[in-house]
């Protein structure tokens, strides 16, 4: 049986390891707290953060780029960086046996990034042409937008920063944005697959002797404005997103609500995928789920239809929302648990799925789950519990709180 071993170092910063038997790579999931929400707004500098995380695997301690690139290719090394409103996210892969030579590579990542002048300018162009570029996939930017308006500010950020925010950030902003905001006091270092945490946790705390510093959390500034949003853009589809409250991942309902948005959206025998698209051919692309973190949760549902049936699609929605305050049925309740736990064997097989989930439930729960302990918590559901969980959080009333966001060539007309 897998176990967690967490461990806080003297800094500050959380690592976890979970061995994997029988698994021949390491995975690491890096949470810094550098995210989009402590960017200055706007104008200022909204963008920083995706900037940084480009940057910060273009060279690090004593390598430029191309060295530092071809010293982590030679030990087969995968990594990525990513954003989120609260954190930079840089995850790698090797195998198991490379891990030790590579943890000081990425460590100087973090560390002692280089942020060499002379690869500004080519991130930056890249910031701006994915950010000009978001009328060209209408699905994301409705969903960014609904995101603006259900979320609030500055954690409805889309990651893709302001462009005059941008276009105005210097080097020198970034190396001291860096070196202020990536603090070991608010991490989060997780490990899986074929980890020994004896041989890896004296490394780590040699690394990272001297690392010192804590991150504060960027305040709320402004509340959700919720409501209907509308782009005008002349596509041929029109692109609906929904959004409503859902309890946050530490509530003792959020596994039920997990399982019944697998019934709502989550699969090809959901009711929305049954109801919306396969009975009346109102759309051709429809699904939701939950998302469930530390502060606030989100239902979300999206679906892409033509301009002439968005209105009827969006009221069938609409009436299959309001359907759910009623339960599932005892085979919905089967077929969704049989879903969820094959998902979590499924992600047993990967250590890199492994480790994302354990540090973000070290994140917002402070504790990392097994896939024993999420097991554990669906074959604890039942119908009853589940009917119970929805009738409490989303029944009468629950549509009152709907967010709308729509891309196309015209509004909706709606009753709201």
């Amino acid at each position: 049986m897998n176990s967690i071993q967490i461990e806080r170092l003297d800094n500050g910063l959380v690592v976890s390891f979970e061995p994997i038997e029988g698994m021949a790579t390491a995975s690491m999931c890096w949470l810094i707290p550098a995210g989009t929400a402590g960017d200055p707004e706007g104008s200022a500098g909204e963008g920083q953060s995706t900037i940084l995380s480009e940057l910060i695997l273009r060279g690090a301690g004593s390598l430029d780029s191309r060295a530092y690139s071809d010293a982590l290719d030679a030990l087969g090394c995968e990594r990525r960086t990513t954003v989120n409103p609260f954190h930079v996210l840089m995850t790698a892969t090797a195998l198991g046996s490379r891990l030790p030579d590579a943890m000081p590579l990425l460590a100087d990542a973090v560390l002692r990034p280089r942020f060499d002048e002379e690869h500004l300018k080519p991130v930056l162009k890249l910031a701006l042409q994915a950010l000009e570029g978001l009328s060209d996939d209408p699905q994301h930017l409705v969903m960014l937008r609904l995101a603006l308006r259900f979320l609030p500010a500055p954690y409805n950020r889309t990651g893709y920063g302001h462009a005059d925010g941008l276009r105005g950030v210097t080097i020198d902003q970034l190396r001291q944005t860096w070196k202020r905001r990536a603090v070991p006091g608010g991490c989060v270092l997780a490990f899986a697959g074929d980890v020994n945490p004896k041989l890896l946790l004296p490394q780590l705390k040699q690394l990272f002797n001297g690392w010192n510093g804590s991150a504060t959390e960027a305040p709320i500034t402004e509340p959700a404005t919720r409501g209907i949003d509308h782009l005008t853009l002349p596509t041929s589809q029109t692109h609906l997103a929904l959004a409503l409250p859902a309890p946050i991942e530490a509530h003792p309902d959020a596994m039920a609500l997990r399982l019944a948005s697998v019934v709502l959206g989550g699969e090809s025998s959901s009711r929305l995928f049954t109801e919306v698209r396969e009975k009346r051919g109102l759309c051709y692309s429809v699904g939701g789920s939950v998302s469930l973190g530390r502060d606030r949760g989100m239902l979300q549902v999206y679906a892409g239809s033509t301009p002439q049936r968005a209105a009827q699609t969006l009221a069938c929605i609409r009436g299959e929302l309001d359907r759910m305050q009623h339960g599932i049925t005892q085979e919905e309740f089967d077929r969704a648990r049989t879903g969820l736990k094959a998902r979590i064997v499924m992600q047993g097989e990967s250590g890199a799925a492994r480790a994302s989930s354990a540090a973000g439930d070290l994140f917002r729960l402070g504790i990392a789950r097994s896939l024993q302990d999420m097991a554990r918590a669906i074959d604890g559901l039942t119908l009853a519990s589940v009917n119970a969980a929805l009738a409490t959080h989303w029944g009468a009333g629950w549509l009152n709180n709907l967010t709308l966001a729509t891309v196309g060539p015209a509004p909706l007309e709606t009753d709201r």
